[in-house]
């Protein structure tokens, strides 16, 4: 299934990404100020740039590839725009501009992990509630709740929960939109739909 491959690339592009923000600067595993640490050091911006908007463009390619084949074709696409848009704002918003900027930046953060969220458990339930599915939904909501807890204190676990989280929706992506939005045997591939990274 072709949008699998896509979100295996966006993960990989997230990741891959991160792995080189943090051999450039180590010290943001302990900052406690997430991923978004990365996105506000020169040495940083552009792999922290760029991770991101591979993500964003592969798994928007990925969702809307599957829409039409979803129990909700319309809720799926509009997620899967609004998934590019809230992480566009994260990139465009550092959040050590301060005051309304780093209030902006939360927000989106927190918006975009509500989404993700959503839309998880919305996978899981046109799943039919398949075990390893909902294993990764915990696993996706154990990273998100660790994230809440420290996004607001000095020290702590953010960065670990972040990635905790990522690393269980993209999974969770993987293992559901088969399911979900199975290709009839045989049927021809149809013409993409969706923003192609190649093209932007």
């Amino acid at each position: 299934m072709r949008a699998v491959g896509d979100v295996a690339r966006g993960q990989a592009s997230l990741f891959a990404g991160l792995v080189a923000c943090v051999a450039f600067r180590p010290e943001g595993l302990s900052a406690n100020n997430g991923m978004s640490y990365y996105g506000v050091h020169w040495e940083t911006v552009a792999p922290y740039a760029a991770g991101l908007t591979g993500a964003a463009l592969f798994m928007h390619r990925a969702l809307r590839r599957t829409a039409r084949g979803t129990p909700g074709p319309v809720l799926v696409r509009r997620l899967a725009d609004w998934f590019v848009v809230l992480l566009a704002g994260i990139v465009l918003t550092p959040y050590t501009l301060g005051g309304a900027v780093d209030w902006a930046h939360r927000g989106l953060g927190a918006a975009l992990f509500v989404l993700q969220l959503l839309l998880g458990a919305r996978l899981v339930a046109w799943a039919h509630g398949d075990p390893l599915s909902v294993v990764l939904l915990l696993v996706q909501l154990g990273g998100g709740v660790l994230a809440a807890v420290y996004v607001l204190q000095a020290n702590g676990l953010l960065i670990q929960g972040e990635v905790t989280f990522q690393l269980g929706f993209g999974l969770l992506l993987i293992r559901t939109l088969p399911r979900v939005a199975p290709r009839p045997a045989g049927a021809a591939a149809g013409p993409d739909i969706g923003i192609s990274p190649a093209r932007c």
